[in-house]
């Protein structure tokens, strides 16, 4: 699979019964969708359908690396400031990684939080 931003191969990283693959040049991840609602629910996190955010039909993000379509962009968070690009064919998720680490244990943690902040607004609006 390559990666939707640079076109090279993605890397394939297992751990803590989570798979993702990983640009070695951007450093994006991308990961299926039900394994992304697993790890959010094991992080008493609700699932992505749940966490809202907005798509953006005016911003052109990349091909699946799976289905080879064109991505969708969804923003949430504050001001929609948090963005992350999905597949709506297969359901992939593509997300910009913060951390340099190539550890599971870390890039876990940090699409975690990713997805704590993305769904905050919501949850504040609702308080």
């Amino acid at each position: 699979m390559d990666c939707p931003r640079c076109e090279v191969e993605l890397v394939q990283l297992e751990g803590e019964g989570t798979a993702m693959s990983r640009c070695p040049e951007c450093a994006g991840l991308w990961i299926d969708l039900a394994e992304l609602n697993r790890l959010l629910l094991r992080h008493n996190l609700p699932g992505l359908d749940s966490l809202g955010g907005r798509a953006n039909v005016d911003e052109s993000s990349g091909l699946c690396p799976e289905c080879q379509v064109d991505l969708m962009t969804v923003e949430g968070g504050e001001r929609r400031s948090m963005v992350y690009e999905t597949c709506e064919v297969c359901g992939g998720i593509f997300l910009d990684s913060d951390t340099e680490s190539e550890e599971v244990p870390e890039l876990i943690a940090s699409i975690v939080d990713f997805y704590r902040r993305f769904g905050q607004t919501k949850a504040a609006k609702g308080a």
